[in-house]
């Protein structure tokens, strides 16, 4: 087992896994610190082990990792990785293409949706969410304005003003390009706290995120669906002000209002409110989720694949979800490898709403990988064999956090 770190807007951690017949699978991480050493130290664990048992190394490697905190935190991004990778080999062992494996389609082109942010490009972020040079060389100029080497949560990290017009193109933009479900950030300079470890939103701010939201819609047009996305940055008072700025409109849901640790306060919330509520991009495995999805607090659960400890968690959560008429919209922000597993995983769920697409403005998206991914809003399911696409080298080589491994190498 060998990892490869691409530069992005975020790390991309390639999982690569090899087995005794020269077959390789490939999976992908959510970026976390020191994430390349967890998977090495995990990789050295199993070698020798029957790649077909994927739950069992699962298990294995929880029971190693016990007391590094596998309970939850950054251990089941590696995890996750792994898991997927494993798939992702054996259905490549087999011939068949992931979809298969898990039992079959219900949804034979997966729909994606467009993260656009604030307007602006999103911003390219380290592993402590710290703001750095985007790393290709000639980037778009729209990219949003923001604090070298500060976090993004950090007070006046984010510099970009908020311009109606350009959240406007923004959404037309994405529409243009084939998209018809968006999301936008309304955790944005005007909406965010402005006093050391507060979460209370600025006063008379819900006037600017109701205009914000008006200004995308009327940009995106009808028959396109939008989300907004809070990163669970508000207090209570502060959520249910933004969600009446917004319950206007027939949004598909309000993402991440409150902590995701404040699970009494969001049950509140969602029984004050009448926009329809997301979340769970920060939850870890079923247990944590059951809460939330056994009171139909959320609306939508996000889990994210990256790091949510594996298929057989996620297949339990979106199963518990349905059986309770929620949908499921996984939380995305890998590149074409972890985007690629997540739209396999995402076609065989029957509440499947859409699957996140958070690298628009990446220049070198579609070239990673050898197949084309997302068409028109889409990634259709084929034949190919485990997730339908393999990183192109030389292009992982290219754009390689410096400083970093390439597989080994």
């Amino acid at each position: 087992m060998s990892t490869a770190v691409v530069a992005a807007n975020f790390d991309w951690t390639i999982v690569r896994i090899e087995s005794e017949s020269g077959a390789v699978g490939w999976g992908e991480s959510f970026f976390a610190p020191g994430l390349p050493e967890i998977i090495d130290a995990m990789g050295r664990l199993i070698v020798g082990d029957d790649a077909a048992d994927v739950e069992v190394i699962g298990a294995r490697l929880r029971a190693a990792a016990s007391g590094a905190g596998s309970v939850g935190g950054i251990v089941h991004n590696a995890l996750s990785g792994i898991d997927g990778a494993l798939w992702d080999l054996n259905a490549r062992e087999l011939g068949v293409p992931l979809w298969r494996l898990l039992g079959g389609t219900f949804h034979k082109s997966v729909r994606v949706y467009a993260d656009c942010h604030g307007g602006a490009g999103l911003m390219s972020l380290g592993p402590m969410l710290d703001i750095r040079p985007v790393p290709w060389e000639e980037h778009d100029e729209q990219v949003a304005g923001g604090a070298i080497g500060k976090s993004l949560f950090d007070l006046g990290a984010e510099t970009e003003p908020i311009d109606l017009e350009l959240l406007a193109r923004r959404a037309r933009s994405a529409v243009a390009a084939g998209f018809d479900a968006l999301k936008f950030d309304l955790d944005v300079p005007g909406l965010v706290p402005t006093r050391p470890g507060s979460r209370t939103m600025p006063v008379g701010a819900e006037s600017l995120a109701r205009d914000m939201a008006d200004a995308i819609a009327e940009g995106a047009g009808p028959g396109v669906e939008l989300a907004f996305d809070l990163h669970w940055r508000y207090d209570m008072a502060s959520a249910a002000r933004l969600a009446g700025a917004v319950d206007h409109l027939p949004i598909m849901w309000l993402e991440d209002p409150l902590p995701p640790e404040n699970v009494a306060g969001l049950i509140s919330l969602a029984q004050a409110t009448r926009a329809p509520l997301g979340g769970g991009e920060n939850l870890i495995g079923f247990r944590a989720f059951e809460p939330v999805i056994s009171t139909g607090t959320l609306a939508v659960v996000t889990p994210d694949l990256g790091k949510v400890g594996g298929v057989a968690e996620a297949r339990r959560i979106a199963a518990a979800a349905a059986d309770r008429g929620l949908s499921i919209a996984p939380h995305n922000i890998a590149g074409p490898i972890g985007t690629a597993f997540a739209a396999q995983v995402s076609a065989t769920w029957p509440n499947f709403l859409a699957l996140e697409y958070h690298a628009q403005d990446v220049p070198y998206f579609a070239e990673l990988v050898d197949a084309p991914l997302i068409e028109r809003g889409q990634i259709r399911m084929t034949d190919r064999p485990g997730i339908g696409v393999e990183p192109v080298m030389e292009v992982v080589e290219r754009w390689a956090k410096p400083g970093t491994r390439v597989f080994g190498a």
